[in-house]
């Protein structure tokens, strides 16, 4: 790239702190020329370790013409209608997982865009994982065989965001739902890009911690189109850190993906192999891992916007993964199982 993408960011809160920034401070290629949040202090102090102009209204990025792109790191409940009014004022648009809390409007902003000829896309950090793109490579050559059973397990400790009903975390109107909607997203996107479709599912959900009104457990499982199994568990009730696991078995062999786990990402050959050998590319960062692929998937969208080419990650595919989550949501209600 010969000149930095402009960007406006819309959102300061914990998670663009911890990993959005990173992008912006190491300044290759994006810049942060207008950052926005509704406290005017942090708007301000950020703005200052950035060198940008702060501001609390984000209506003022919209007529803005140096702004190119905007980042929006926002409340689950305001994704659509903010993405919606940034690509009508011909800005591209990265925002955060899920891509909406509907699938028809998900489906409306991807098909605007390419109206008006934006990149638009979610920030979907699982596809910048190594450990995830070193199991897709041995995936597709045929390490493993035939995969007949895929497993993610996403963890973390969401006790104190869920107990308070002043945020919007716990709060049905603000999230959405819960650990489905929220974890959920990363899995699904997982599934639709490393192994393709859903064709049917069933899912259980439940809830630990009183004050919330969503779900903080919950089990999405069925087949895919390939005719392998899957499961997608997810628990905001972990005394531990924020993890992830994989675990992909297939006909030939097993991988087992875990953040936790030195080194993150295995493969087993065969049923006598029980030491196992480390793939290729993954490195041991428990610290890091999240905040990294985060912070690389808005400098490939900058890439993507300098070099005119698509999106890593494809927002059809962000807009996929809010569709079975809505049927994840039916089949808990009807507590049947649902052809997708």
């Amino acid at each position: 790239m010969t000149e930095s993408v402009r960007f406006g960011v819309v959102g300061l809160g914990e998670i663009y702190q911890l990993a959005h920034h990173l992008a912006y401070q190491r300044a290759d290629g994006l810049e942060a020329a207008v950052v926005c949040d509704l406290d005017q202090d942090v708007a301000e102090r950020t703005a200052q370790s950035l060198g940008a102009e702060a501001s609390t209204d984000y209506r003022r990025l919209l007529e803005d013409d140096r702004i190119q792109a905007v980042d929006l790191v926002l409340p689950h409940n305001v994704h659509y209608k903010i993405a919606r009014e940034f690509l009508e004022a011909g800005k591209h648009v990265l925002i955060e997982k899920p891509m909406t809390v509907d699938a028809a409007h998900a489906r409306e902003l991807v098909d605007l865009a390419a109206r008006k000829g934006l990149k638009f896309t979610v920030n979907e950090n699982t596809r910048f994982i190594p450990a995830y793109q070193a199991t897709l490579d041995a995936v597709n050559s045929g390490e493993l065989g035939d995969v007949t059973l895929v497993r993610t397990l996403i963890s973390g400790n969401e006790f104190e965001r869920l107990g308070n009903t002043k945020l919007w975390k716990g709060r049905q109107d603000g999230s959405g739902g819960g650990t489905i909607i929220d974890a959920g997203a990363h899995s699904f996107y997982l599934l639709k890009w490393m192994f393709g479709e859903v064709a049917s599912l069933r899912a259980l959900s439940e809830r630990l911690v009183g004050a919330s009104q969503v779900e903080d457990w919950s089990v999405v499982c069925g087949r895919m189109q390939s005719g392998a199994l899957f499961s997608v568990e997810s628990t905001f009730t972990s005394g531990g850190p924020w993890n992830e696991r994989l675990e992909v078995h297939g006909t030939k062999g097993l991988i087992v993906v875990d953040q936790h786990q030195n080194p993150p990402a295995m493969i087993f050959r065969g049923k006598r192999d029980h030491a196992g050998s480390p793939l290729p590319g993954t490195a041991y960062e428990p610290n890091t891992w999240k905040y990294n692929s985060i912070s690389a998937g808005i400098e490939s969208f900058a890439r993507s916007i300098a070099n005119d080419e698509p999106t890593a990650v494809a927002p059809e595919d962000g807009a996929y993964a809010v569709r079975i989550i809505e049927l994840a949501y039916e089949s808990i209600a009807s507590g049947s199982p649902v052809t997708v």
